[in-house]
């Protein structure tokens, strides 16, 4: 209903000041035929004072307003002065009703609000970004606490383990630590304190010096029970590389020996020799005899698949844990190319005897001879 009537005025202030410029033409249009017709220059005088056109010609007369404009109310204006005290200029005239009134008011009330709004979301950003940041800060002390706390955890927990021989635990306990370490603020570590980073320090170093002792004494006894254990926990002390070096010496010992091709001297077994009917006990030990007598003399391919099989059980065996324990120490291809390189020279070997002992050059030389004698 508002803009309806809004509207409505609008267009009776365009009707109005369209008619007003109409008369102002006309006026205009009569004075210049008066002038060229020698009239007696006298002015005429309308009974609006604020329609007479100002000295100067046609060209500079004001446009009079309509009569609906003169009688709109000015807005009401606010000065402010030093102290509590403030001037308030109105326009006696007035009119609460007129429309131009209403609008004016509900311009300057839209203004404020708007005003107040910016003012509003600026206050509030601020706010929001002060509560963000608060938070951030309240985050980074938390963490600093809880990485702290960890830290000190951790070390008690090492502590007892070493003491109770733990060893496995105790390298848990030190990799964790190390871990939280790595990631925590300084702040952290002096929440934490410096005895309990000492204290972590002394059961890193003991732990390592153990461990590591205790893993020189498998690889030289061949235990595989305690290889598997204490494997695992090389890479949690940063002790990657010693391991490879031993669990390379252990796999050496273990192919050297798995790829012997020297049968031992054992006494002749006659349980495992199926007896036939009719045959002594000496016929017996003869047949246990010739079988031990061919496991002994090998054929070529036979020592090639036992070299072959070896390799390959020591890898199937192996490599897993070496690939998963010491993988980024390149554990697992130091061991492929360690059961490469003894199985290589080992092929080699055999197959360079079996030539010398087949005097296969001397066979060569003398289908060489042959075939030029053919041609």
């Amino acid at each position: 209903a508002f803009a309806d009537e809004s509207e409505s005025n609008a267009l009776k202030l365009a009707e109005e000041l369209a008619a007003s410029l109409s008369s102002t033409k006309k006026h205009s249009a009569a004075n210049s035929n008066n002038s060229s017709n020698g009239g007696s220059g006298r002015r005429s005088k309308r009974e609006d004072p604020d329609s007479s056109s100002s000295t100067g010609g046609g060209a500079g007369q004001f446009v009079p307003l309509p009569r609906s404009l003169r009688d709109a109310p000015r807005p009401t204006r606010t000065i402010s002065q030093k102290g509590d005290e403030t001037t308030t200029i109105t326009n006696s005239s007035s009119s609460a009703s007129h429309a131009l009134t209403h609008a004016t008011l509900a311009s300057e009330s839209i203004l404020s609000s708007l005003s107040k709004i910016a003012s509003g979301g600026s206050a509030a950003s601020s706010e929001m970004r002060q509560l963000e940041s608060h938070r951030q800060r309240l985050d980074e002390e938390a963490m600093n606490i809880d990485h702290a706390l960890r830290i000190r955890e951790g070390c008690q927990r090492g502590g007892d383990s070493l003491m109770g021989r733990r060893y496995g635990d105790a390298a848990r306990a030190v990799a964790d630590v190390t871990a939280i370490l790595k990631e925590c603020s300084p702040m952290a570590e002096e929440l934490a304190g410096e005895e309990a980073l000492e204290a972590h320090s002394k059961t890193k170093d003991v732990t390592k010096r153990a461990i590591g002792e205790r893993y020189e004494i498998a690889v030289a006894n061949g235990d595989v029970v305690q290889l598997s254990e204490l494997t695992p926990l090389l890479q949690m002390l940063d002790m990657a590389e010693l391991g490879v070096r031993l669990y390379l010496q252990y796999s050496q010992s273990v192919l050297t020996r798995e790829m012997s091709l020297e049968v031992e001297e054992v006494p002749v077994d006659m349980t495992h020799v199926e007896r036939a009917e009719g045959m002594s006990r000496a016929a017996m030990r003869r047949r246990a005899e010739e079988e031990q007598q061919l496991r002994r003399n090998m054929s070529v391919p036979h020592k090639l698949a036992r070299i072959y099989n070896a390799a390959v059980t020591h890898l199937r065996h192996h490599l897993p844990m070496v690939a998963y324990a010491l993988g980024e120490a390149d554990g697992d291809a130091a061991l492929v190319q360690l059961v490469h390189v003894e199985a290589e020279k080992r092929a080699v070997d055999i197959m360079r005897d079996y030539m010398s002992e087949k005097q296969l050059n001397l066979t060569v030389r003398r289908a060489d001879g042959v075939g030029k004698k053919i041609e």
